[in-house]
């Protein structure tokens, strides 16, 4: 089974949520964490900034990326959000076979 680790960011707890919910909905992931409160640094447009921000983690399944891309840049107030996805290894079985049937 092959499943992934997603890694989203948005502006406010409500766009994540309506974010993570909306994703759950279509099915295209088993869970999401959402963690209230980051500093992120980054470069933007020639400009080192900074930004207080809220992160998505989500569990699915490679065979969702791209429809969850799809969806992320429709809801997504930014014009260039951060999606990316990291393979998921190893852990739990148990866990793990629930996240693969859950999406």
């Amino acid at each position: 089974m092959e499943l992934s680790l997603g890694y989203i960011t948005a502006p406010t707890k409500k766009e994540a949520k309506d974010i993570a919910l909306a994703l759950l909905e279509e099915g295209l992931i088993a869970c999401a964490n959402i963690i209230p409160a980051v500093e992120s640094f980054f470069v933007w447009e020639d400009n080192i900034t900074s930004a207080h921000e809220v992160v998505i983690v989500i569990k699915t399944r490679p065979d969702n990326e791209k429809k969850i891309v799809r969806l992320v840049k429709e809801m997504h107030s930014y014009d260039c959000p951060c999606v990316v996805f990291m393979p998921i290894v190893s852990g739990n079985p148990d866990f793990l076979e629930w996240l693969d049937k859950s999406c």
